[in-house]
């Protein structure tokens, strides 16, 4: 479906034409000019745009922020420092790594890719589109991030705060998750990024909607583009179509503790598949109130996970571990939370021998 791009805009500012050259290069030059000077240059993965960094950091990054990655990013390649480390590490090791980040099917993932670029590739991330989107969980946008960031190759990326920027430049009015609102950005995104300095364009326009550009209300005065911009009202855009509605649920788990060990299940999915989490409490008697309560977003849910000490025998599909050995166990955040601050699961570090 192709729409014609002025029913995508606003016709009470100038309309933006992919066909105007001048506005378009007196854009891409204020850009460049104002990354040049505050650009987020000092991010760890730009320090020499090592393929294997930029790999890393792609995955890490989907629905991660930049401050939660930054020092798991340098704790995963002081444990990983290259691609044949990743490939001849166990997933237990790259699970335990991973921890902290959430979504733990990316680590997975990830793992499988590195064994495939080394058994494949002889060790180095493809340049090639056809070759980077035949690796799993690899989609368009994190092939074209790669293919701009770690190699410099013409691509159109796309994340977040590209599309944010770009919306607002062309004061995009559909909604951007809609087929209309994503052929107006296509269009935008095609027209503005050169055939030339990917690496440059993608950084430049990702920076700008992180630090100048950003959500809510953006701070025009200092935005390079203000003079190209198109946005009537950019506070509201970019538009998104309705959110679906979060559910609220509580989940209670099972406390089984004897001497210094606390006794886990390995998850066998669908959440944390391979991961040590507290066995549910199902119909087993409980202790008192409950030990801890942790709430945590999946999804569309919101999950409350009250957990209580169990009484009776330890169930035999539950193996114990010491404090020290929790330490480094592969566990889902919202446990490895609980056991952190909580003053009953503290104990069991009181009795380490």
């Amino acid at each position: 479906m192709k729409v014609p791009y002025e029913a995508m805009v606003d016709k009470k500012k100038r309309p933006l034409s992919p066909a105007s050259p001048p506005m378009i290069s007196s854009a891409r030059e204020a850009l460049l000019s104002w990354h040049l000077l505050h650009g987020r240059h000092d991010l760890p993965w730009r320090k020499k745009f090592d393929p294997y960094g930029v790999l890393i950091s792609e995955f890490m990054l989907q629905q991660t922020t930049v401050t939660t990655v930054t020092p798991r990013y340098h704790g995963w390649m002081r444990r990983f420092p290259s691609i044949h480390d990743l490939a001849s590490a166990s997933e237990s090791e790259v699970l335990s790594a991973w921890e902290g980040l959430g979504y733990y099917s990316r680590a997975r993932r990830l793992h499988l890719v590195a064994n495939l670029i080394v058994k494949k590739h002889s060790g180095r991330v493809p340049n090639e589109e056809s070759d980077l989107l035949a690796l799993p969980g690899i989609g368009a946008y994190t092939a074209a991030a790669i293919r701009a960031f770690a190699h410099d190759q013409p691509a159109i990326v796309l994340d977040t705060n590209i599309i944010r920027v770009l919306a607002r430049w062309g004061n995009i009015l559909n909604p951007i998750d809609t087929l209309r609102g994503k052929v107006a950005i296509g269009m935008i995104a095609g027209s503005f990024f050169p055939t030339s300095q990917s690496r440059s364009f993608a950084s430049a326009l990702m920076d700008l909607g992180a630090t100048v550009c950003v959500a809510g209300k953006p701070d025009c005065d200092a935005c390079p583009l203000s003079t190209t911009c198109c946005a009537v009202d950019p506070e509201k855009l970019p538009k998104k179509s309705p959110r679906s509605v979060t559910t609220k649920l509580v989940e209670h788990r099972a406390f089984f503790q004897k001497g210094n060990r606390l006794f886990l299940e390995q998850s066998q999915g669908p959440r944390w598949p391979g991961l040590w989490i507290l066995p549910e409490l199902g119909k087993r008697d409980s202790k008192g109130r409950p030990l801890a309560e942790i709430t945590y977003p999946i999804t569309r849910f919101r999950v409350t996970m009250k957990i209580h000490r169990a009484v009776g025998n330890i169930p035999s599909g539950l193996k114990g571990f010491s404090h020290g050995e929790l330490a480094s166990l592969p566990m889902p955040s919202p446990f490895r939370k609980a056991w952190g601050h909580d003053t009953n699961w503290l104990s069991l570090r009181n009795q380490e021998t």
